[in-house]
């Protein structure tokens, strides 16, 4: 039967479940346990993650003398959610930025390496000349790329009218060879996607508004001149002992929350009030629900809970990807120094990869990028493969990928000596695709969640894959919930 027992009447914590131990689920849980105390709510919390290690795509290895990132090696500055939690967490002495001295990044066109632009920023150019000097684009492709100051705004109807393919975007504003040469390799190194499929609604939301506000994206970027070109590296940032400083900072933090790694939920069921969840260690009830693992997972947890729900949300696909790791000599790499300075990386775009039989999708230089990441002799190198369209790659064996990524870096490179130190990263479904309608079904998802009392979704499916993103929406999810929990009723 139930009941309605008043706040001051309640006898007994309430329990709270996170499937899912990524920086969304880590993040959720430590803000649960911080305002709960900030409320004085009995709260017990229990993380769960199917793999034996917290972090999820987070992982940073030592070998020898070398740092090692495994997933993602950098965070945005821009956006403040992870600067406020480092404060936090006092970790903001141990943040360090992008090397002053680099050379920013490289694209492989024609069969061999350009320096992107300066000023050029993801899909067009903040600086012309520069622009203009680029041997990566004819001169045909400058000019109409050049024509976007002048092309008309697009007449947006209706909210759902407003949507847009990227691709389509980048060749209405700017034509067909900046989308080739430059901004699908750009976004591909981001999202792994495909730009004829992702939303320029949700991955450049910004370049759409300068077109609707400013009537010109390369008016604007010139007006609001961005300092750094590709990827734009200034804004970019890590940690003095890699990202997992963040990860482990937060474990940390969580002394009375129980954390079962390698214990995967295998069925969840709605019970009375709450939720009944059948684990690989046990069965238990939680009064709240918080669904931290990607859009996928959740939606075969939730199909018994609650069908409709279930079925949007696996509407949200995701890319699997790979990061091969490679430490040479910096001796073996010196003449790619000599031409291009201290370069962070390169992208390889989609029509060249087809041309000459590539398969890597870019590049870095990770010691090139941060301090004391590895000795002065060395240079540590990310190799990615995987992405749309390549969901077989994840289906080789280590060896194969090993060699298909040191056959390109020999091509794209010519090392003079092999690398001593090689390691494959597997990701698989790890990157979201915020394809075309993803803001028409967030907005079902919300609605749907909104009568599904007690559940909560958090996470990289939804509003942002970096990691700031992750953390705001942890944030979001954690306040809401607390905040719910705050009212002066409760049902049993």
């Amino acid at each position: 039967m139930m009941v309605e027992v008043s706040k001051e009447e309640r006898v007994g914590p309430r329990r709270v479940a996170i499937i899912g131990g990524g920086i969304s689920g880590l993040v959720t849980a430590y803000r649960l346990r911080q305002q709960a105390g900030r409320q004085s709510e009995k709260l017990e919390i229990t993380l769960y993650e199917a793999s034996p290690r917290l972090g999820g795509v987070i992982e940073s290895l030592r070998w020898q003398d070398c740092l090692i990132e495994s997933g993602p090696d950098s965070f945005i500055t821009n956006k403040p959610f992870l600067l406020d939690l480092a404060k936090e967490l006092n970790l903001s002495d141990r943040i360090v930025k992008v090397q002053s001295e680099g050379g920013g990044a490289l694209v492989y066109s024609g069969g061999r390496m350009h320096s992107v632009p300066d000023g050029f920023v993801m899909l067009a150019p903040s600086k012309l000349l520069p622009f203009a000097a680029s041997g990566i684009l004819s001169p045909a492709g400058k000019m109409r790329a050049l024509m976007e100051m002048v092309i008309p705004q697009r007449k947006v109807e209706t909210p759902s009218g407003a949507d847009e393919s990227l691709a389509d975007f980048v060749r209405r504003r700017f034509g067909a060879e900046v989308l080739d040469k430059l901004a699908q390799p750009m976004v591909a190194g981001i999202y792994v996607g495909d730009a004829e499929k992702l939303s320029a609604q949700s991955v450049a939301a910004r370049f759409l508004e300068m077109e609707q506000t400013k009537g010109s994206v390369i008016r604007a970027l010139m007006k609001n001149r961005e300092k750094s070109s590709g990827a734009r590296y200034g804004l970019f940032a890590s940690f003095d002992g890699g990202i997992g400083t963040l990860v482990e900072a937060l474990l940390a933090n969580l002394p009375d929350v129980e954390l079962r790694r390698g214990c995967a939920v295998r069925r969840i069921e709605r019970k009375g009030a709450g939720y009944l969840l059948k684990s690989d260690a046990d069965e238990a009830y939680y009064d709240r629900l918080v669904m931290a693992c990607p859009a996928a997972s959740a939606s075969s947890l939730l199909s018994e809970v609650n069908p409709a729900l279930a079925s949007q949300l696996a509407k949200i696909q995701s890319a699997s990807s790979v990061v091969v790791n490679f430490v040479f000599e910096k001796e073996a790499l010196a003449s790619l120094e000599k031409r291009f300075g201290r370069t962070f990386g390169a992208v390889i775009p989609l029509k060249e990869r087809k041309a000459s039989n590539l398969t890597l999708i870019a590049f870095s230089f990770a010691s090139n990028k941060y301090p004391l990441r590895a000795p002065d002799k060395e240079i540590i190198v990310r190799a990615f493969l995987g992405g749309v369209g390549e969901e077989d790659t994840l289906a080789q064996a280590d060896d194969v990928l090993l060699r298909l990524a040191e056959e390109d870096l020999n091509r794209l490179l010519a090392p003079t000596r092999p690398a001593h130190y090689r390691r494959v990263h597997r990701w698989p479904a790890s990157m979201p695709q915020y394809n075309l309608g993803h803001e028409a079904l967030l907005a079902e998802i919300e609605e749907t969640v909104a009568d599904q009392p007690g559940l909560y979704l958090t996470g990289a499916s939804y509003r942002g894959v970096g990691i700031p993103d992750c953390v705001n929406s942890a944030n979001l999810c954690a306040k809401k919930l607390m905040a719910e929990l705050a009212e002066s009723v409760y049902k049993y």
